[in-house]
């Protein structure tokens, strides 16, 4: 392990909250929403394979501004996949609900919003969080 990605990470204010957590944890999370969708065992073991390195978010707040995202609609309980994903930009309030503005990378750049009450959303883990949740499992044993 890099000891100064390891300093780094525990400087990183924005990382406070992953220290309540292990990779155990965040796979127990993920496998547990995954499971409520009431699909078949390979569908679930391909969307939790799918789903290594990200955190499910079901805070607003736990939303990093920069990250990789990917989600779920679940609004149609016969139509369940999981998205490519986009970067998270920025959060709005409105009376219709909490939506997540994104955008999609490549050559149309272009910016959307989702419904957070109608999609799972899973946060992509940085390199910092990767390192700092190793140093976490590490102490944990």
């Amino acid at each position: 392990m890099d000891i100064n990605k390891l300093l780094k990470a525990l400087d990183d204010e924005t990382n406070e909250d992953l220290l309540n957590f292990t990779t155990e944890k965040i796979r127990e999370m993920t496998l547990q929403i995954l499971d409520e969708l009431q699909l078949t065992k390979e569908e679930t073991k391909k969307l939790y394979k799918k789903l290594e390195n990200y955190k499910y978010v079901d805070e607003m707040n736990d939303l990093k501004y920069g990250s990789y995202i990917r989600w779920i609609p679940i609004e149609d309980p016969n139509n369940i996949y999981l998205t490519q994903g986009a970067i998270f930009c920025e959060m709005k309030i409105t009376e219709n609900g909490v939506f997540c503005v994104c955008k999609n990378h490549g050559f149309n750049t272009r910016h959307f919003q989702i419904a957070m009450d109608k999609h799972l959303i899973f946060q992509k883990l940085t390199e910092q969080e990767q390192v700092l949740l190793s140093a976490l499992d590490h102490l944990a044993k």
